[in-house]
């Protein structure tokens, strides 16, 4: 009792001390949202900045259940444990919540740059662009990765000159943009519906929340080549510099567009130009690029082939997604083509229960499918299960089954 005592005292007397600063980044991102012009509805709404191991959670407004109570002129309380917090837009309490994971980032920039991000994700639904989460994943090839960078280095070079004198570096950015929709067909289309999604997400914050939005993009773009994972996080890099460039002719082009909406022509109407025939990689830093790119390759190859291995011949747990909640890292994940897709690491929730990887990976295929590797022999009776890297606490009711020497699955009969 002694031990509880002075937890619940150490968890008080922790939140009474950060509700000033709460109620001060809740203050800073009001009046940065104040100020735009982008969005035909307000932009700041419910906002929760939570404590991912404690689970202390601040709030600019109460919960429909009264969880958070009134504090310093903010709400403050514990999350239940049932919602899954990570930075993201939620529906909780009564309301759809963007959720920041506390403490935020002491840079006021990055700060107000990723509250707004999120604010975005809250009324996305609302102003006509549904969210959608497909992967690139032409862009985990050398050749994919290879004229995404060429592209933005183009762009790059447009920004950097007068409004008027961009047609040929956005001409040559386009004709980039055009050669990987010609090597990959298939995939191509996801660039768009992920720069219509998390692309005008951060071109939302960037643009509205940072002082320093243009050498801000330019350091994005040179350092774009040491990302671990483009298939899903490319498009933090193109929506604010696409965004910024039609900004800078059209100040209300946002207005203008809804979830069918597409950069490349975009570009075209806005500037009147149209890709070129064959720009010059060298222009760009074309050679370099190149040579980066290919000595990469090989360490991705040997990385697909050690996850094919473990993914497609050894033993692994296989279970259907239902009712799917997942929180990821967006930067890490890594294409294993007609296999799926890795996750090193995230947490699902599910009517089966709760899956948490912290490290080796999960492989997710078409979001129906979620599979993790075995290491010995699991015991069918039991409700805690874990592997390497990987534990899955069952719902009632459902149960592990052995289906062959090499799979394993969830069953609720």
């Amino acid at each position: 009792m002694k031990k509880l005592l002075i937890c619940l005292f150490t968890i008080a007397s922790t939140t009474h001390a950060q509700v000033p600063l709460a109620a001060s980044y809740f203050k800073e991102a009001e009046a940065a949202a104040q100020k735009q012009k982008l969005w035909k509805i307000p932009l700041y709404g419910p906002t929760l900045f939570v404590d991912q191991e404690s689970r202390l959670t601040y709030a600019n407004m109460p919960d429909s259940a009264g969880i958070l109570k009134h504090e310093g002129g903010i709400y403050t309380g514990l999350l239940p444990t049932d919602v899954m917090v990570a930075n993201t837009a939620i529906k909780w309490g009564g309301r759809t919540w963007s959720v920041l994971l506390w403490p935020l980032p002491e840079d006021r920039n990055e700060r107000v740059g990723l509250l707004l991000h999120e604010s975005f994700h809250c009324i996305q639904q609302q102003i006509g662009f549904p969210a959608k989460s497909p992967t690139a994943d032409h862009l985990s090839t050398m050749e994919g990765r290879l004229y995404l960078f060429l592209e933005l280095q183009a762009l790059k070079a447009a920004l950097q000159k007068p409004v008027n004198r961009r047609q040929t570096d956005l001409a040559n950015a386009l004709a980039f943009r055009q050669k990987r929709e010609q090597l990959f067909p298939k995939t191509f289309a996801n660039e768009r519906i992920l720069e219509m999604n998390e692309g005008l997400a951060e071109y939302t914050g960037a643009s509205l929340g940072r002082s320093d939005l243009r050498p801000h993009l330019y350091a994005q773009i040179d350092t774009a080549g040491n990302r671990k994972s483009l298939i899903r996080s490319f498009a933090y890099l193109t929506g604010p510099v696409y965004g910024l460039l039609l900004q800078e002719k059209s100040r209300h082009w946002t207005q203008q567009i809804d979830s069918n909406a597409d950069f490349s022509a975009l570009i075209k109407r806005y500037y009147r130009v149209k890709a070129s025939n064959a720009p010059n990689e060298l222009t760009y830093n074309g050679a370099a690029i190149r040579s980066s790119e290919q000595q990469k390759e090989s360490i991705h190859l040997q990385a697909a082939k050690a996850y094919t291995e473990i993914f497609t011949q050894k033993p692994v747990l296989r279970i259907k997604l239902v009712k799917m909640n997942i929180i990821f890292n967006p930067n890490t994940l890594f294409d294993l083509g007609n296999f799926g897709t890795i996750y090193p690491t995230g947490e699902i929730k599910d009517n089966w229960g709760h899956l948490q990887v912290n490290k080796g990976g999960m492989l997710l295929k078409d979001w129906r499918i979620v599979s993790v590797p075995v290491n010995g022999r699991m015991d069918v009776a039991a409700r805690h299960l874990e592997g390497e890297g990987w534990t899955l606490d069952l719902a009632e009711g459902w149960h592990l089954i052995k289906i062959d020497n090499l799979h394993y699955t969830l069953s609720s009969n």
